[in-house]
């Protein structure tokens, strides 16, 4: 199964790619992957604020996606030497010709991108609009603008599908931290309709089993992606998420490789937090050890010792949040008072 960010981002490719070729008026495997490559390296800087070519690359702007791109086409003619002595003169010429002419002309096709719509009724003029700015592709469309509205209402039709797709049987319990609103923690609940007693009795231990503990997780996280897109999408301020891993999808010291594949995009990596027990992270160490923010989740009632242990967390050196389960009253106040620049700890709201 493939996270839904990573699924949505690789049709996003695939449909700009099919808007370049129809425009360019040229389909070839070469072509293509030249579109692939400037598209992608776009995908990474404007969605995932991933910068492969420049070093000042803090943040999204056309002047460092410009960089970038030269940066990319650099790459690609260099690699395109291979070619010198195996193809004729003019046919290297060529294909160098196409890589460099390319560039430009994609800075411009990524423009449709930006292009909102109030409904598939809005597509035509606002697709005549943007052809009718940009120099380049106004230059080389010719009677293709009618296609390109069709590939531009295929993908707000498939796009809009996915996006407002909502599960029936699944919905997701937020619990709230003092003194830090903009963390949450998320567990999976079931909502499933039941008939009468015996059958809501039969689906709850069904649903308590820990041999779909992992199919849980993996529902969570599709959940927890799809808003996440949403939000990056329509540029709002974007929340962390804590989610639990559980010993029963950790084995041998690794994560449950469906899990990981869930979880291995820029912005999961950014804004999901993964929270184990300290028991299952001691017995499973190196199974947090990639580039990801990990929560301890610990239960201090029974502590007696809760500065000791702290410490004993925070000296692993692993965890930038400490979640505190549950605690002594008395101990309250010094958990939602610590102060630590590496790990900060997290208190439950009071029912």
């Amino acid at each position: 199964m493939n996270n839904l960010i990573n699924v949505f981002m690789d049709y996003k490719i695939n449909r700009l790619t099919e808007y370049g070729v129809l425009i360019y008026g040229e389909d070839t495997p070469f072509i293509r992957q030249i579109f692939n490559a400037y598209i992608r390296t776009y995908i990474d800087n404007y969605y995932y604020g991933v910068f492969n070519t420049i070093e000042d690359g803090s943040r999204y702007n056309e002047r460092n996606l410009e960089l970038e791109f030269t940066g990319i086409m650099q790459e690609m003619l260099n690699d395109y030497r291979i070619y010198e002595l195996q193809v004729s003169n003019q046919e290297y010429k060529e294909g160098r010709d196409k890589i460099q002419r390319l560039k430009n002309f994609t800075l411009e096709l990524v423009k449709i991108d930006f292009l909102e719509f109030e409904d598939k009724d809005d597509i035509p003029g606002k697709v005549e609009e943007y052809v009718s700015k940009y120099h380049h592709i106004s230059s080389m469309i010719n009677n293709n603008i009618n296609k390109l509205c069709s590939l531009v209402r295929e993908t707000y039709n498939t796009c809009n599908k996915m996006l407002n797709y909502e599960g029936q049987y699944f919905d997701i319990i937020e619990s709230r931290f003092e003194k830090n609103k903009d963390i949450h923690f998320l567990t999976l609940n079931q909502n499933i309709k039941m008939l009468n007693n015996y059958r809501k009795a039969m689906v709850s231990k069904i649903y308590g089993d820990v041999r779909l503990d992992s199919k849980k997780l993996e529902c969570l996280i599709q959940k927890i992606s799809l808003q996440l897109l949403k939000d990056v999408l329509n540029k709002k301020d974007i929340d962390k998420y804590i989610v639990e891993i559980n010993s029963s999808v950790i084995n041998r010291g690794k994560i449950d490789a469906d899990i990981m594949a869930l979880i291995d995009n820029p912005i999961i990596r950014k804004y999901v937090v993964i929270g184990v027990n300290y028991n299952t992270y001691l017995e499973q160490k190196s199974a947090f050890s990639e580039d990801y923010n990990f929560a301890c989740l610990q239960d201090f009632s029974h502590i007696n010792d809760v500065y000791q242990k702290v410490d004993n967390i925070y000296n692993e050196g692993v965890f930038n949040y400490l979640v505190v389960l549950d605690c002594k009253y008395r101990d309250r106040d010094f958990f939602l008072n610590y102060t630590n620049d590496s790990m900060k700890v997290l208190v439950f709201e009071e029912e």
